[in-house]
């Protein structure tokens, strides 16, 4: 069934990782004696191209579970058994997707779709299949924001929810588990709004087709993404092997262990640029490093890095957008904005010297990024019957799934945690797992373990990990202040790695006389985990990190993998430790601050607490309330040849001032404005912070012109019902000039807000030309005492209905705004062309509309 060349191939890959694996060598080669040569085969396959961390995290037997149903799948479904040999290993075979725990899921996801499946005959049908099975996903799985840790795909089935990265690897697990070839595809960054999105692909019939993962449509090639992703900068897929057939897509590199392959192709319009790299004689330089940086949420985010060759160049083919470019090598950095829309060619010069003063201006410098602009490149038709079904489909399966998530929770044992209540509700399908240990006996400190989780904690905590925390954390308990032990001790999150007992098993890892010596010195601790835990970067994913157990059992980790370490080590000896909120470097409590290891005293990191850094910054605004980190500002300082941006998300200006402790170094801040069409105006500044300063800095955001506010989009036609109960087409109603949509949810403070803006300037709206359309549930909406005041001084307001309440959410994805916020007011012209909209309230959006109806 296995092709030599892949046979060979995995050989290669496993004697090549081999000497990383010492530490669980023996166990593999047991494990291989009791497999098929099939088998062995496939699990070489695995060890030799798996993220090295996953060897130390993970018993054979898990991964030896994915071999067996994928081999089952070969064997008994045609259109497994017809697929080519690299798309089935790299697609169905693979046990990872993401960077999502790992647990034996296939063979119970294939119990609950092959019947499914056979009761429509739909095993014939890959490209139907994939549309049922995506049905089958939204009735057990809806989107849910929360942190960056990516839950598993059973999590997300107990849970009932995920964010989109957990959505798309809960679909490509069911997709892959039944045979169809499906991968997660990724836009790291938008360019045109400070967000970023996961999709999927599956392969049918010959080629790849995308969908929305838990967002079912009655054909592929179809998603709410499909405007957004017509401009993107970059879209990408990913392999753990470089295992690939004849017809290879475009590989754009290669980070560690993982193989990326350029789609942006097939998403939006692109251009080949080409980054040409020179040193200051102007030779071309072989080997710089070249990142591709996209603008959002405030910071360069690196989304491709790819390495020059002999003529000192890169290629990339690229959405029609700015990207801003870093290159660097030996020592020395040049970088400049680069526009996909304007160029095909860029030259960068490594002019500054890293070890020098002179390429820091400490003066503003502006800059414009432009966003790809908008291009039906997968209109994805579909007609008003397969509207009609997937409507009625989805409602059946938001019904079914709400009503599964809340068969989970038991109120008569929940009554008795009151506190606890509702963590017991958000645990979902974890309820019990929650519920055993909180019944396990009457210690207090039960209550505040659990309470020091994350929300996304409770929805996969094993009680066996808590239970370890909470006997670690038992044997030093009165020693320390109590908010410092149930923070830093008592508490089992450290960062955003996998829950693990740690406790017990660092426990035993150390001799008594080590455990003694580090409770003395945790600088003995952080020399040992420099010395003795060592880092591949040829064998990581860095998006993953290894949990202290898995980290001590490889003596493998990275640079975050060992900092966790080091506070899971510190905790286990009853020292309270932590990783840095803003830095995300490793800290010790000394007693009466914290401490990173491995720096002389006076030396710590930026932190909120006063007296542990050596300098400070004062910025000063005109107004506070602009001010949000992660969005009009962040700041970075330069760790080697880049800029690593401080965790500040949350913190707020008091007032017009705020002032952050930062340790010397070469800072940069920077400062956007996003404007509706997706560009933005930016600032940049980059300065020096020496020891012992105090340094002050302006800073203002830059406001847009009215015509920076438009926009030119062509909004997908919908029905509302008038008095009568007759469906009215939308673009009859705004037919013939200018109109305002108001979506508005009657009752709610942001629509009460926008209403008493509107009634304000009721006879500026009263004389304006354009008609202004108001769209409600239903009759019951116009008893609201407010939007009945606003039909009484503005009465050119038309009434329509949408009793489904499903019509917002695409015309706000249209227009880029939140879809998740109402009020939803839109500008159109000319029909159905919107040119300006607003989610939720914004002060002076009906102002704002106003002067652009004026205009």
């Amino acid at each position: 069934m296995l092709s030599n060349r892949l046979i060979e191939y995995a050989e290669k890959k496993y004697a090549e990782r081999l000497p990383y694996l010492e530490t669980v060598r023996a166990g593999l080669e047991e494990g291989f004696s009791r497999c098929t040569p099939e088998e062995a085969a496939l699990m070489r396959f695995f060890y030799g191209t798996m993220p090295l961390r996953d060897a130390g995290e993970y018993d054979f037997r898990v991964f030896l579970s994915f071999v067996r149903h994928g081999l089952w799948l070969r064997e008994h479904v045609a259109w497994c058994a017809a697929l080519p040999e690299d798309i089935f290993v790299n697609h169905v075979l693979y046990y990872r997707i993401n960077s999502e725990d790992i647990s034996e899921n296939r063979a119970f996801f294939y119990e609950q779709l092959k019947d499914r499946l056979t009761g429509k005959e739909l095993w014939k049908s890959p490209r139907q299949a994939v549309i049922e099975i995506n049905y089958w996903c939204a009735e057990h799985a809806t989107y849910q924001a929360s942190d960056m840790r990516t839950a598993s795909p059973m999590t997300v089935y107990r849970s009932g929810k995920g964010r989109c990265g957990e959505e798309s690897t809960f679909m490509v697990t069911a997709l892959r588990s039944v045979g169809i070839p499906a991968r997660q595809v990724y836009t790291p960054r938008w360019a045109h709004c400070d967000d970023n999105h996961a999709w999927v692909e599956v392969w049918a019939e010959g080629r790849w087709y995308f969908l929305g993962a838990c967002e079912p449509e009655e054909v592929l090639n179809k998603g709410w993404f499909s405007h957004a992703s017509s401009r993107a900068l970059l879209v990408h897929s990913r392999n753990f092997s470089d295992f690939t057939g004849e017809e290879a897509e475009e590989c754009i590199g290669r980070e560690g262990v993982t193989w990326f392959y350029n789609n942006t192709s097939v998403y939006a319009r692109t251009r080949r640029l080409t980054v040409a790299v020179k040193d200051r004689e102007g030779k071309a330089v072989k080997d710089a490093l070249v990142s591709f940086e996209i603008l959002n949420m405030g910071e360069y985010c690196s989304v491709a890095s790819l390495s020059t060759d002999e003529k000192g160049e890169v290629y990339l083919t690229a959405g029609l957008g700015d990207f801003h470019v870093r290159a660097q090598a030996g020592g020395y950095f040049g970088e400049q904005l680069v526009s996909g829309a304007r160029q095909e060619r860029a030259e960068i010069v490594l002019a500054a010297a890293v070890a020098q003063d002179n390429w820091i201006r400490d003066v503003w410098e502006p800059k414009e990024i432009t966003a790809p602009e908008d291009y039906p490149m997968n209109p994805g038709a579909v007609t008003p019957e397969q509207k009609r079904r997937k409507r009625l489909r989805l409602a059946a399966a938001n019904k079914m799934r709400e009503e599964r998530i809340r068969s989970f929770y038991r109120e008569e044992a929940a009554a008795r945690y009151p506190e606890e209540k509702e963590l017991l509700r958000i645990a979902a399908g974890n309820f019990d797992e929650v519920l055993r240990f909180l019944e396990k006996d009457g210690n207090p400190h039960r209550k505040a373990l659990l309470h020091s989780l994350s929300a996304k904690d409770y929805l996969d905590v094993r009680a066996a990990v808590l239970e370890d925390a909470l006997c670690g954390a038992e044997k030093v308990r009165g020693a320390w202040p109590e908010e410092i032990y149930r923070e830093y001790l008592l508490c089992p999150r450290i960062y955003y790695e996998e829950l693990t007992a740690y406790h017990s098993f660092i426990d035993g890892y150390f001799t008594e006389a080590e455990k003694e010596a580090f409770r003395e010195d945790p600088e003995k601790l952080w020399a040992y985990i420099e010395k003795e835990i060592s880092y591949e970067p040829a064998l990581d994913y860095r998006t993953i990190c290894a949990t202290p157990v898995g980290c001590l059992t490889l003596k493998q980790g990275n640079e975050t993998s060992r900092k966790i370490l080091f506070a899971a080590a510190c905790r286990t000896l009853g020292i309270p430790a932590r990783l840095n909120r803003v830095t995300a470097e490793p800290e010790y409590y000394t007693g009466t601050q914290f401490r990173t290891p491995g720096k002389s005293v006076g030396q710590g990191k930026a932190d909120a607490a006063p007296g542990n850094t050596d300098a400070s910054l004062v910025l000063q605004v005109e107004d506070g309330s602009k001010w949000i980190y992660y969005q009009t500002w962040t700041i970075g300082k330069l760790d080697g040849l880049q800029f690593v941006t401080l965790d500040y998300e949350g913190l707020r200006f008091g007032g017009n001032c705020l002032e952050l402790s930062l340790e010397p170094g070469i800072y940069r801040l920077l400062i956007t404005s996003r404007m509706p069409n997706g560009n933005q105006h930016v600032a940049e500044r980059t300065f020096r912070l020496t020891d012992g300063e105090r340094r002050e800095i302006s800073m203002s955001l830059r406001e847009g012109s009215l015509e920076d506010m438009l926009v030119n989009n062509e909004l997908p036609d919908f029905e509302v019902t008038d008095a009568d109960g007759k469906c009215c087409p939308a673009a009859r109603l705004t037919a013939g000039g200018s109109a305002v949509l108001c979506f508005l949810e009657e009752g709610a403070e942001p629509t009460e807000h926008v209403l008493n803006e509107l009634m304000q300037q009721a006879g500026d709206w009263n004389a304006a030309e354009a008609k202004l359309i108001f769209i409600v549930r239903d009759e019951e909406a116009l008893a609201n005492a407010t939007l009945a005041r606003t039909l009484e001084k503005i009465p050119c307001v038309s009434v329509y209905f949408d009793p489904e309440g499903e019509t917002p959410e695409p015309i706000a994805r249209r227009m880029y705004v939140d879809p998740e916020k109402l009020p939803l007011l839109v500008v159109t012209k000319d029909g159905m062309t919107g040119i300006y909209a607003s989610s939720g309230y914004n002060v002076g959006s009906v102002d704002l509309m106003l002067k652009i109806l004026s205009r």
